[in-house]
């Protein structure tokens, strides 16, 4: 059982790597239905939230290497949190 948490979390980090590394790749390309050059907001939003799951990222990774189990769950709130909170900078950005 432990294995597949592992191997869960795992994949979970590797969605979060690729999610922040597209963010940082497409800061000045065009992103959905925005243009991050146009809207100084939503460029900020994805260059914060890029940061932030690529540090979430390193942080999950030392956690499935040194920790427990339980501890996983740290890192699978907070990138949710992040990504959450992304898509509500970005949904409240043409207000």
């Amino acid at each position: 059982m432990n294995s597949v948490i592992t191997i869960a979390v795992a994949i979970f980090i590797l969605v979060l790597a690729i999610l922040a590394i597209y963010l940082l790749t497409h800061l000045h390309k065009a992103f959905l239905i925005f243009n991050p050059d146009a809207t100084p907001r939503v460029r900020s939003a994805m260059l914060v939230t890029g940061i932030l799951l690529l540090a979430t990222c390193l942080g999950g990774i030392l956690i499935l290497i040194l920790m427990p189990a339980k501890w996983n769950l740290i890192t699978l709130i907070l990138g949710s949190i992040i990504t959450a909170g992304f898509a509500m900078a970005i949904n409240f950005s043409n207000s």
